[in-house]
């Protein structure tokens, strides 16, 4: 004789049924950080020639040595480089810089005794 067994009914009442299926979704969000402002520290150094009328490549025996005896800077070392020939800004197409040369592209050659201004400018960033 088979014995059976007796199985009491259970019946749960909850207000929701939850059913985890797997899947993936995309979530969208924007996280907005303010920054306080920080000046930045800079550095500026300016090479300075005159121009004899002739020349279009300028090196650091050139540089008029009681505004600056650095010469002219490694570009690869400088944040922004300007060119101001008679203190007029120059289109960057105009010239290259190199370490220890300036050549200037343009046909026209500064007439003699023109100001010749290579502005060196080099942005430090501290981190915190």
């Amino acid at each position: 004789m088979t014995k059976k067994r007796k199985y009491q009914r259970h019946v749960i009442a909850v207000p929701k049924v939850y059913d985890w299926i797997s899947s993936t979704s995309t979530i969208h969000f924007r996280v907005n950080f303010q920054i306080p402002p920080q000046v930045l520290q800079v550095e500026t150094y300016q090479y300075n020639a005159i121009s004899d009328g002739c020349k279009t490549v300028y090196t650091n025996e050139d540089e008029l040595k009681e505004y600056g005896d650095q010469g002219i800077l490694d570009p690869k070392k400088v944040s922004l480089i300007n060119l101001f020939i008679n203190g007029v800004l120059q289109p960057k197409n105009l010239y290259e810089v190199q370490k220890g040369k300036l050549i200037l592209k343009s046909i026209d050659v500064p007439p003699k005794g023109t100001p010749i201004i290579l502005q060196f400018i080099t942005i430090k960033q501290e981190f915190y």
